[in-house]
């Protein structure tokens, strides 16, 4: 069995994107180091929206890595940076990470929202736009056939 993971942010403004994206390159280079980290794609959303979708041998090795150092200290920023944020995840046989539009449906039908200070109205209505996909937006996280070519 594979844990799937996805994670949806939106930044409430633009002055928290340097911070945000050096942050994110800190998360991605300890996740492609991560025990249990099998693969994991990042989309780049409109409206500063950010999903990923990660997969995971086991869900103690999700959590280690949303507990581990770098992961932690991050998290702590999105009650600030975030309008929106939300996760969700679950248990499959299917080797293959779930497309946006799944991810979408897992978010909107079994989603939890992350307690932020400054929420719209479409976060406290637990309402998630449905991503917008096109292939120059999303970015791979690695994967096993990946993980030693990867430059750390």
């Amino acid at each position: 069995m594979t844990i799937v993971a996805v994670t949806r942010l939106r930044v409430r403004s633009i002055r928290f994107l340097p911070r945000l994206y050096w942050d994110a390159w800190k998360i991605k280079r300890s996740l492609r180091k991560a025990p249990g980290f099998l693969e994991g794609k990042l989309l780049v959303d409109r409206n500063r929206a950010y999903w990923t979708i990660t997969s995971w041998k086991d869900l103690e090795s999700m959590l280690a890595f949303r507990n581990g150092k770098v992961h932690a200290r991050v998290a702590r920023m999105v009650y600030k940076w975030c309008d929106e944020a939300s996760v969700v995840h679950w248990t499959t046989k299917d080797p293959q990470l779930p497309t946006w539009k799944e991810a979408h449906r897992r978010m909107t039908e079994a989603g939890k929202l992350t307690q932020l200070r400054f929420q719209t109205a479409d976060h406290k209505a637990h309402r998630f736009r449905e991503p917008y996909w096109t292939k120059s937006r999303e970015e791979s996280l690695g994967s096993p056939s990946t993980r030693g070519s990867i430059a750390a």
